[in-house]
């Protein structure tokens, strides 16, 4: 692989600001209580009222805060195991941070893009485009043409491209069936979008996440050496959010902000949808080599 120093410098910001992020939204003051709010719509709502998102409304708000738990304790660590293993050249620690570097995009484009500004407003930026430009230079990394050559034959490409695919397609009716089109057919804003100005989530997931996903599910059935690389990288990256989501709803039940019947509708799918991922990803690295694609062959 080829090495980015400038990767040292991007992960360090990322890692940084989001110990300082994630510590702010866990540790500030929860002092308050939900306020009644008149939203643009003319709908009253409920918002948080305490804590650093208590301008978000309370579905939001520990979300955010289930996010901030995960980023702690999960994804930096993971972050800085990784970068360590890339700079020793390791192939594994190379996906690993690909699939990282993805999550922390995904979930700070959201936390920028989602969440009512706060003073973290910054952080979020910082984070988003260290986030983007150190997965382009992670992705630059790997020698396309030789990285197929590292995984063994035994890998199950056509099982994980099913899933991938699948994956894609239900993140997408997910949202579309359970929010937009009734909204559309009620002629009114879906439920995510009552307070804020838009559905911000089911913008990046069913334009960006759901092709991503389907894309490299498509790639990796083919045996192409781009497939090999998104596949894993969004393995990876839906191992994190899966943990990330399934958090979101324990806590989201756990303050009776849902419903357990809620949680069981969204919360589940993304459940089984994670543990698969897992199962997966585990399979990918097993079947990974850092050794030379020649050293391999000669080995059997």
């Amino acid at each position: 692989m080829k090495q980015y120093p400038a990767l040292n410098w991007l992960v360090a910001i990322i890692a940084l600001c989001a110990l300082a992020a994630a510590s702010s939204g866990l540790f500030t003051p929860n002092n308050g209580s939900l306020i009644p709010f008149r939203t643009i719509r003319d709908e009253t709502v409920e918002i948080w009222g305490h804590g650093l998102y208590k301008y978000d409304t309370p579905i939001g708000a520990t979300g955010f805060t289930a996010a901030d738990v995960i980023t702690l304790v999960i994804a930096i660590p993971i972050l800085v195991i990784s970068i360590n293993m890339y700079h020793r050249g390791s192939l594994k620690g190379g996906l690993l941070l690909t699939g990282v570097l993805a999550y922390f995009l995904y979930n700070y484009t959201s936390m920028g893009f989602g969440t009512a500004y706060n003073n973290l407003f910054l952080a979020y930026t910082l984070i988003f485009s260290a986030s983007l430009f150190g997965l382009i230079l992670a992705l630059l990394s790997f020698d396309l043409k030789t990285l197929p050559s590292h995984f063994a034959i035994g890998l199950p490409r056509n099982g994980i491209g099913i899933f991938l695919i699948a994956s894609g397609v239900i993140v997408s009716l997910i949202w579309l069936l359970m929010s937009i089109l009734p909204a559309l057919i009620a002629g009114k804003a879906p439920p995510e979008a009552y307070y804020y100005t838009t559905f911000t989530t089911g913008f990046i997931d069913i334009g960006i996440v759901a092709p991503a996903l389907i894309l490299a599910g498509v790639l990796v059935r083919r045996g192409t050496p781009l497939g090999y690389l998104l596949a894993s990288t969004m393995l990876i990256f839906t191992c994190i959010l899966g943990i990330n989501l399934t958090a979101a709803g324990v806590m989201q039940v756990v303050k009776e902000v849902i419903t357990v019947g809620q949680a069981m509708a969204f919360t589940i799918p993304f459940v089984i949808l994670s543990l698969i991922a897992v199962w997966f990803t585990i399979r990918l690295f097993f079947s990974i080599s850092d050794n030379h694609p020649k050293e391999r062959l000669s080995h059997g």
